[in-house]
């Protein structure tokens, strides 16, 4: 008899980017994080990379890579944002799939997704097609194999979503137990009614197709499930293993398959901590001899489906009422507002499809003339997106689609056109409706991209979309007293954040003034090309102007600017941009910027003028932490001029002002930073210097700490036998610790437990005598108790 164990998480974060420049922008509600990406990724997708395994003592015994060992969804909007942000986390995740394979009979544990979480039965068949095509190629890409299986967005289902699937070559999906209808053995005439999750979930079942095609379906235990995602399971992954372990059929002589599905931001997210309950449960259950883990493909490979099913069509497994949450006030919500009205939905949805039926037939008819295909073509674009927008790619795609030698013009259009139909997909993305606000981070979202292929129609069609878009918003009603209804969060949270070529050109000014790279080139989207021939920060104001190509790489569009930006503070910006004039028109406007009145000069020469409060919070930000370590400077610069005079009073007995106790702890503050950098040498004065500092300082301070730490513990995996970087990290932590900072050791963790690789070779050499091995063993045991790492 087999008796197996499945777990598995649905790994995804939705498209945050700005649909104009491709990059994702600060989200003041992650902090302290740049993004709800950054921040997710920290508490769940690396840590579930390596997560801990403790021994009695409380220390660190083993990690593992969850990944490699439970069936997961690899989502490409996710996906794509790891690779480009994350490199070290996604090629773990990469190789986890291929691990996997070895430990499951050749069956990864990854699995395929429709592309940007749309909900399947409320799109168009062309859209799941698309979905589905783009999300198996994505997944082809970057796994380098075939999936076997899919997830459905909200596990929301219907048999055409479902025959698209198999038509693909997709073999599974994962539903929850409650939209099973009716199930019979294959073979057998009656059907037996299990409505109300009444199903069998410890099998697979078939599920036939209109088109004759079948897929099998996973009906997960949803009391486990629930318990993990919303109870207290995790608290514990030995009680957690031990649930999955008794849900097995006393006494049942057939094979059986005992498994979950959940959000898997749960492991680490959702619950502090889960990704180690996880790993727990996952080294418990292997060490048993009840049961093995698997994983779908294996298990189904191994036992097909004996019983057959039928779905209940346009379900989901967060929506009891079906599919209403996705357009219809049906009162399901996240909890975080138990008492908001959701009637926003309706009109947010209506929208969003009018914009999508009234692009959709338009693009297919103008598409036909240009391409061979125009289907194929659509279904190919995902290649572009793959590839960054490169122009080899661009070159490949027209080279396998084009109906003939296309124009620069024509080609632009059906770049255009291409953006444009995935815009309209990204405009469905189902986290635009599921939570209590249209004013909540997910529902802009979803307009932001309604706003930019509305933008894409009227550049490439000629129509003109956004006014009755703003018409339907004016309908719904937010909770949010700062707006009144969808239409206000359109004027205050979409139309400021569309960046035009000439916007762009702008920005590239502004960052050139700091040497950053715009967001909009880093994404691959643009391509930017500044030539700042001009430069100065006399009189503390800096200046720069020149000329900036800008080309839209995702749909050919380009134009050349000339661009100014001038900054003395974070309230005296002025950036200003218009069409190349030439040379001569440049130098004299260098000399009106140089003189006597430069913003009033930008202003006058230029017909784009943005100030401060133009700036998009992504700019400020960047320039805001390029500029903040020499404001720390100055300021040291001025205690220095007052230490002697604060001395005199304190000699004295006379009360520091309150300026001049912040210019102190300042100062103090300063000097920890430098001990820090220096690997703390002196830890007696750095402790002397850290009471004088407050509470929000020690957090940075921390950091800065844990970053040093991290970089000791690398010096000493890169110098095996060398005992400094060691001793640094033990006398680190000491001073961290005594001082109260809190550290971050994960990265300084994972290094640690590599080098115990060393260790077995240095207590070889120290058996024979080497003096200096038995050196490097005793820091190296130190360091290990100090990160909390079992040396054994």
């Amino acid at each position: 008899m087999d008796r197996a164990v499945c777990i598995h998480g649905h790994f995804y974060q939705p498209p945050r980017e700005n649909p104009w420049i491709g990059e994702v922008e600060v989200q003041r509600s992650a902090a302290p994080y740049h993004d709800w990406n950054e921040r997710v990724t920290a508490e769940c997708y690396e840590p579930n990379t390596a997560a801990r395994l403790l021994n009695p003592d409380g220390l660190i015994a083993e990690v593992v890579n969850t990944y490699s060992r439970i069936s997961f969804t690899a989502a490409p909007t996710l996906l794509a944002w790891l690779e480009q942000h994350r490199p070290a986390v996604y090629t773990a995740i990469v190789e986890a799939d291929r691990e996997s394979r070895e430990r499951y009979a050749g069956h990864g544990s990854a699995i395929a997704c429709c592309y940007n979480h749309i909900i399947m039965p409320l799109a168009t068949r062309e859209e799941k097609r698309i979905q589905v095509a783009w999300g198996v190629r994505d997944f082809r890409a970057r796994f380098g194999r075939e999936p076997e299986g899919i997830w459905l967005p909200e596990t929301a289902v219907d048999l055409e979503s479902l025959d698209l699937a198999a038509e693909a070559g997709i073999r599974f999906t994962i539903l929850a137990p409650h939209q099973a209808a009716r199930v019979r053995k294959i073979g057998e005439g009656a059907w037996t009614d299990v409505s109300g999750g009444r199903v069998e979930t410890r099998m697979p079942y078939l599920c036939r197709l209109p088109s004759g095609r079948s897929i099998a379906v996973f009906f997960y235990d949803g009391g486990i499930a629930h318990d993990v995602a919303f109870g207290d399971l995790l608290t514990d992954g030995r009680r957690f293993a031990g649930r999955l372990l008794g849900a097995f059929s006393p006494g049942r002589d057939r094979p059986e398959l005992v498994h979950i599905a959940t959000d898997a931001e749960t492991y680490g997210h959702h619950r502090k901590f889960g990704d180690m309950a996880l790993a727990c449960c996952l080294r418990t259950i292997e060490r048993s001899r009840d049961a093995r883990l698997t994983v779908y493909g294996e298990y189904l490979a191994a036992h097909p489906p004996g019983h057959e099913v039928i779905v209940r069509e346009r379900t989901s497994w967060s929506c009891v009422h079906g599919l209403e949450r996705w357009q219809q006030a049906c009162g399901c919500h996240s909890g975080a507002d138990p008492g908001s009205s959701q009637a926003w939905r309706e009109p947010l949805r209506k929208a969003v499809v009018m914009v999508r039926d009234v692009i959709a037939p338009r693009a297919a008819e103008a598409l036909a003339p240009l391409v061979r295909d125009p289907a194929a073509a659509r279904e190919d674009a995902v290649t572009l997106v793959l590839a960054r927008w490169s122009d080899e790619a661009a070159a490949a795609f027209f080279s396998r689609h084009a109906l003939r030698d296309l124009t620069p013009d024509e080609r632009r259009r059906v770049l255009s056109l291409l953006e444009m139909e995935r815009q309209g997909m990204l405009m469905q993305t189902s986290c635009g409706w599921f939570f209590d606000d249209i004013t909540e981070p997910g529902s802009v979202q979803v307009m932001r991209h309604a706003g930019r292929a509305m933008d894409l129609a009227r550049q490439t069609l000629g129509l003109d979309l956004e006014a009755a878009f703003i018409d339907t918003l004016r309908r719904a009603g937010t909770n949010d007293p700062e707006y009144v209804t969808g239409a206000d969060v359109y004027e205050a949270r979409v139309r400021p954040r569309a960046f035009d070529l000439a916007r762009i050109g702008a920005g590239a000014a502004l960052y050139a003034l700091f040497d950053l790279e715009p967001p909009a080139v880093a994404s691959g989207m643009y391509a930017v090309d500044g030539d700042w021939r001009y430069r100065s920060d006399a009189g503390g104001l800096r200046r720069t102007l020149g000329t900036v190509r800008v080309r839209s790489r995702a749909t050919g569009e380009e134009a050349l600017f000339d661009a100014v930006a001038l900054f003395s503070g974070m309230d005296r910006v002025a950036v200003g941009v218009r069409e190349d004039g030439g040379e001569e028109a440049l130098r004299a406007t260098w000399e009106e910027v140089m003189g006597a009145d430069p913003a009033g000069a930008v202003s006058g020469s230029f017909a784009r003028v943005y100030t401060g409060p133009d700036l998009s919070d992504e700019e400020r930000w960047a320039i805001a932490r390029r500029i903040a370590p020499g404001i720390g400077e100055a300021i040291c610069g001025v205690y220095q001029d007052a230490a002697p005079l604060l001395s005199v009073l304190e000699d004295l007995g006379i009360p520091e002002t309150g300026g001049a106790a912040l210019l102190r702890e300042h100062a103090s503050s300063e000097r920890l930073r430098s001990l820090i950098e220096a690997g703390c040498p002196d830890p007696d004065g750095f402790l002397a210097l850290a009471r004088d500092v407050m509470a929000p300082v020690l957090v940075a301070l921390g950091a800065a700490a844990s970053r040093r730490i991290e970089a000791s513990a690398g010096a000493a995996a890169s110098r095996p036998g060398n005992p400094a970087p060691l001793e640094e990290i033990v006398r680190m932590v000491g001073c961290a610790k005594g001082a109260g900072l809190p550290l971050t050791l994960w990265e300084a963790q994972n290094l640690c437990i590599e080098m115990r690789k060393n260790y077995v070779v240095m207590e070889e050499r120290a058996g024979r005598g080497d003096r200096d091995a038995e050196r490097w063993m005793e820091a190296f045991r130190e360091a290990a108790r100090c990160l909390g790492v079992r040396v054994a």
